[in-house]
């Protein structure tokens, strides 16, 4: 199972490679939201959960995880300066060529995973249940509203590997 997992990331970086993909470095990037993805899936609030993973990339605020990374100083630094990095202004969501050819998109899940951008080896995830009156079940700012989801924060390696997963449980007004 391992080595077929290895194998299709190899066939599909190779083939990402020759399809641009703005703001994306494929090859990168597709390993770190693979290895987000299959980290979420085995956390035991998961457990016998469906996971939808939706094609647009959040503007997910990092600030709230910097209390947990005291002995991690660089990252709470990046974290802490993060929204004034950009100007204290947010982004919209932004379609994602790379998620959607990593995960099919079903309707039949029962949560939606979305994906904040890669930057300095940090990644932000929310993990939201499907409001099944919604008709987008893919609208971050509808599902993220009046329920409970987990936020995840992650940092890897320069060798592509988690240094550090966070998780909370946060409830939504």
């Amino acid at each position: 199972m391992k080595l077929k997992t290895i194998l299709s990331f190899f066939i599909l970086s190779s083939w990402l490679a020759n399809y641009p993909i703005a703001a994306q470095n494929c090859e990168r990037d597709s390993l770190l939201y693979l290895t987000a993805f299959n980290y979420i899936l085995k956390d035991s609030i998961n457990h016998n959960n469906s996971i939808a993973v939706s094609d647009s990339i959040i503007d997910l605020d990092r600030f709230w995880f910097s209390k947990g990374l005291e002995n991690f100083p660089n990252e709470k630094e990046l974290l802490n300066q993060y929204r004034a990095n950009k100007g204290y202004k947010w982004f919209k969501p932004y379609h994602s060529k790379l998620i959607n050819l990593l995960f099919c998109r079903q309707k039949n899940e029962q949560k939606v995973l979305f994906f904040s951008p890669i930057e300095n080896n940090i990644l932000r995830a929310d993990l939201l249940p499907i409001n099944q009156r919604s008709k987008d079940i893919f609208d971050y700012n509808k599902l993220a509203s009046f329920t409970e989801g987990y936020q995840y924060l992650f940092i890897f390696n320069n060798s592509k590997t988690i240094k550090l997963a966070l998780c909370r449980k946060i409830i939504y007004d």
